[in-house]
């Protein structure tokens, strides 16, 4: 009896000890995510990745929804003023996202939000979100420039993130 009681226990820290590292991943991948954008994945029209140019820390799935979606590089980027930027992302778990929210980090202020989808939860498939890149930039009429997109679920644990290129 002693035994089996012993071993609940031991489950039960192993457990709390993985949830904790997971927390502990999630929580590195965000604080990755608010950085700076520095470089971008070029891509073409189709969504291709073009001459191997790729930011390794772009578009990378957050800890928690490790296996419950994935993305693709957005596309075109490097993006133009008069374009539209895509990013596809497959939700591939059921009740495994709750909603997506698309922001863009100018600097380090405040997150400026761009996008929603509010289906809670989304159903597994492909989602694309299309943005225009006059929303993205900071500055309308000057809107050149490299900028870090963020997307979060509908309670903002981020899924995923990358630059982009305004030309």
């Amino acid at each position: 009896m002693y035994n089996l009681k012993f071993s609940h226990i031991v489950l039960v820290v192993c457990l709390l000890v993985a949830g904790c590292s997971s927390n502990d991943s999630q929580r590195e991948f965000e604080n990755e995510a608010f950085a700076l954008p520095d470089g971008f994945t070029r891509t073409n029209d189709r969504g291709q990745v073009v001459n191997d140019e790729v930011d390794s820390d772009d578009w990378r799935i957050g800890p928690f929804f490790q296996g419950l979606a994935l993305v693709d590089p957005a596309f075109p980027n490097p993006v133009l003023t008069n374009g539209l930027l895509t990013i596809n992302l497959q939700v591939t778990g059921l009740d495994a996202v709750s909603g997506v929210r698309v922001y863009v980090l100018h600097d380090f202020n405040r997150p400026t939000f761009l996008y929603q989808d509010f289906r809670t939860p989304l159903p597994p498939g492909l989602i694309s979100i299309n943005l225009n890149p006059l929303d993205i930039a900071r500055i309308r009429e000057n809107p050149q420039g490299l900028y870090r997109l963020i997307i979060t679920d509908g309670r903002d644990n981020v899924i995923t993130y990358g630059d982009i290129k305004i030309e």
